[in-house]
């Protein structure tokens, strides 16, 4: 009796420690780090079919951003696609399993697009000290590095996104945060 408890005892910290769980057994099809930048950083607008009917921004960026997280109560992992178009009329005809998302026509997303040349086109003199909790700063970013060149342009979200993305991912933390 005396070793079950130990063993019981045994299981349960290390699940703490690990951080398992039957919830963390829930995986998104679609990385995060993708449904985030769109979402927040450059305010994309989304296409997302919920129950057979196709839902558009905003009602479709929400939903999509909780049906695709794996905490929230609404995560749904049927949706196992995400697709980068440049409007909305290229949105048509993809299944319900995909999450189809497009550069928004709002001034906000021309003007994020505008920080980010900002921020990519700083020189090294030009670049903050470093100001997150490491201490640590970042080099210049070299657009053609990344298969871009000056400046980034709507038309690259959606031709590039990956690459936009890597740039993105290149910021520092609190730069990133400005976006938001």
């Amino acid at each position: 009796m005396k070793t079950h408890i130990i063993f019981v005892a045994l299981v349960a910290i290390t699940f703490m420690f690990t951080g398992c769980s039957i919830e963390r057994t829930r995986e998104a099809m679609i990385p995060r780090y993708v449904m985030d930048f769109a979402f927040w950083s450059l305010l994309f607008d989304f296409q997302i079919t919920v129950n057979g009917e196709v839902v558009t921004s905003p009602s479709a960026a929400t939903a999509a951003w909780m049906m695709t997280h794996p905490s929230s109560p609404e995560f749904d992992s049927s949706f196992t696609e995400l697709v980068v178009v440049h409007n909305e009329s290229e949105a048509q005809g993809f299944p319900d399993s995909t999450i189809v998302i497009w550069p928004s026509d709002r001034p906000q997303t021309q003007m994020r697009v505008d920080r980010l040349n900002n921020l990519v086109a700083l020189t090294a003199e030009e670049l903050p000290r470093p100001q997150d909790i490491w201490g640590l700063g970042r080099e210049p970013i070299v657009l053609e590095d990344f298969g871009l060149t000056y400046p980034i342009t709507i038309a690259d979200l959606v031709d590039s996104w990956e690459n936009v993305i890597a740039i993105w991912n290149a910021l520092m933390q609190t730069e990133r945060d400005g976006f938001r």
